[in-house]
């Protein structure tokens, strides 16, 4: 095994080195800090920009909804009066069809529980 020596040129070489590294890291924190402070300062303007276009957009989708919305029912109108009549009057039949179909479904159900109920009853009573 050989032993190095450590003289003062090699140490003096590591200082400056060290110093070059630290200079450079330096440097480049000092050429980075305005861009760093533009962009911050950058930042809080879009935002700025960012609302004040945001409330526009916000009122513009309101207006378009509601134009919409009116173009929908005025169109709807308008098939509605196309549409025969004829055809929208048959659903309101068929609906009081069904609900007097329900009720007597209703009775007949009513009617035939209580003769399973005296048909049980009797028996029971003839047990």
């Amino acid at each position: 095994m050989t032993k190095t020596k450590t003289t003062a040129k090699t140490t003096e070489a590591l200082r400056k080195g060290f110093r070059a590294y630290v200079g450079m890291y330096g440097a480049a924190y000092e050429r980075a800090l305005p861009v760093f402070q533009k962009a911050v300062k950058n930042f809080d303007e879009y935002a700025t920009k960012g609302e004040k276009l945001e409330t526009v957009a916000s009122g513009i989708a309101k207006d378009a909804r509601a134009f919409a919305a009116k173009r929908y029912a005025v169109r709807a109108a308008q098939l509605r009066s196309v549409l025969p009549g004829a055809a929208n009057d048959r659903v309101v039949e068929l609906e009081t069809e069904i609900q007097n179909l329900n009720k007597k479904i209703a009775k007949f159900s009513k009617s035939s529980a209580t003769k399973v109920t005296k048909t049980v009853e009797k028996t029971v009573k003839a047990a």
